[in-house]
């Protein structure tokens, strides 16, 4: 996952990548999940990926 989250960083987010990532982790009030799993319970940082593994992010963080 470590490796997943700098790519994505690198990759993807092309605005305010301090709402998507804090120091080396997922922002707090984001959801991450692997094969309908939350990532924690897989691991968290450590989780290894294999082919065909879906990761998905969600933000529970919302405006006031």
């Amino acid at each position: 996952m470590k490796g997943l989250l700098s790519w994505v960083k690198s990759n993807l987010v092309k605005e305010r990548p301090e709402m998507f990532i804090k120091d080396d982790s997922v922002r707090p009030g984001v959801l991450v999940l692997i094969n309908d799993c939350d990532w924690e319970l897989c691991g968290g940082l450590d989780a290894e990926l294999e082919d065909k593994d879906v990761v998905v992010f969600i933000s529970t963080l919302h405006g006031g």
